[in-house]
């Protein structure tokens, strides 16, 4: 009795490939999702004037710091604006800092370093050092939400208009 001819298995190859595109789809759907849940809009082009920036749970957040020291927040679309977020104090709703991760004049490549023996930034191409709380560096408004989540207004300086009253 003669065996039936399988098929060549093309249906199935393209099933395969429909369904490894369709799961590729929806995880690139995800994760440009799960990226914009990260920048807050308030009402102007993403990563534009109303731009907010969300640095995690303030709890999470000491940890890392009270471990390595500040974090540094690489700007990526930019390219301009990294930050350095820093803590000061016992209170975890207070003492949050923000500041510029090198001095307007400063290359890229010339990021602040944390020098934990000294407690302060060491910019390392021109040497010179910064307090603990970023005096002399550009700083950025922080809030923490109900949620104890800390986001980090790095627009805030765009946004500041002024008036002018007409005669």
């Amino acid at each position: 009795m003669p065996v039936a001819e399988k098929g060549s298995g093309q249906g199935r190859q393209a099933f395969i490939i429909m369904f490894a595109g369709l799961a590729g789809f929806l995880a690139i759907a995800f994760l440009i999702q799960r990226q914009g849940s990260l920048v807050q809009d308030s009402g102007d082009e993403l990563l534009g004037a109303g731009a907010v920036f969300v640095a995690g749970p303030t709890d999470d957040l000491l940890v890392s710091i009270d471990d390595t020291g500040p974090i540094l927040f690489s700007d990526v679309a930019s390219r301009d604006r990294d930050v350095i977020l820093q803590h000061l104090g016992d209170d975890e709703q207070s003492g949050w800092i923000a500041m510029a991760a090198r001095p307007l004049s400063a290359a890229r490549d010339c990021t602040l370093e944390w020098q934990s023996d000294t407690g302060d930034f060491l910019e390392p191409c021109s040497g010179d050092r910064f307090p603990e709380d970023g005096d002399g560096l550009i700083t950025y408004p922080v809030s923490i939400n109900e949620d104890g989540v800390l986001s980090i207004d790095i627009n805030a300086a765009s946004r500041e208009t002024t008036t002018t009253v007409g005669n």
